[in-house]
């Protein structure tokens, strides 16, 4: 084995650079499979897919033009969906005045590069948030025999956790999504991973920072 002592300083460098990154990607990819597996119902497990798939929104880019998170997590809500044609896949989330909302800009996607049929997509436009993203959702979704909420894992985790606290009898349907496979988009992961974890932070920051200014 060769250590990075041994080597070159520029090239010892570019060693201990490149495990740094491969130990970041690692920690991304444990912590999105542990994600993956939280916060579901008692179908613990679902080889046939969704019933019913709720794809929870996120900022277009400027122009409307779809973000590759948006990208990510429409594929992962079609990949998650049973092939039957009763399955619904429903993109939530809104957005400024006179631009695509989030869900339109997901469900245009789905149709036109991942052939989606139109018959299978439903639109919630108002939701803001998470938690609206899930709420607005559930008109669509409550007579699905099983469920799935399709984001990155550590995002979807969440919305599972809000369906729990919100309609318990509709989060005992949840399955998981097809959401983590190992690999796949490793700097989303990375990025997810980094806000995810610091949003307690965040909100502690807001509230002291509100409390300031009172």
């Amino acid at each position: 084995m060769v250590m990075t002592a041994d080597l070159p300083a520029p090239a010892a460098a570019a060693a201990a650079a490149a495990l740094a990154v491969a130990g970041v990607v690692g920690v991304a990819e444990g912590v999105h499979w542990r994600a993956s597996r939280r916060h579901l119902g008692r179908h613990r497990a679902s080889e046939a897919g969704a019933g019913a798939v709720v794809v929870l929104g996120f900022p277009s880019r400027r122009g409307g033009r779809p973000h590759p998170l948006q990208h990510w997590r429409t594929e992962i809500a079609v990949r998650s969906l049973a092939p039957g044609a009763g399955g619904l896949l429903v993109f939530t989330g809104g957005g400024p005045p006179g631009a695509p909302t989030e869900a339109e800009a997901m469900a245009r996607y789905a149709r036109e590069v991942l052939g989606v049929p139109a018959e299978r997509i439903r639109l919630e436009t108002a939701a803001r948030s998470t938690w609206e993203n899930i709420a607005f959702a559930l008109p669509f979704v409550e007579s699905a025999e099983t469920v799935a909420i399709a984001s990155d894992p550590l995002h979807a985790a969440r919305g599972r956790r809000y369906l729990h606290r919100q309609r318990p009898d509709v989060a005992a349907r949840l399955v998981p999504a097809d959401d983590y496979r190992v690999g796949d988009h490793p700097w989303l992961k990375v990025a997810t991973t980094v806000y995810e974890l610091s949003r307690p932070a965040l909100r502690r920051l807001r509230a002291g920072l509100a409390r300031r200014s009172q």
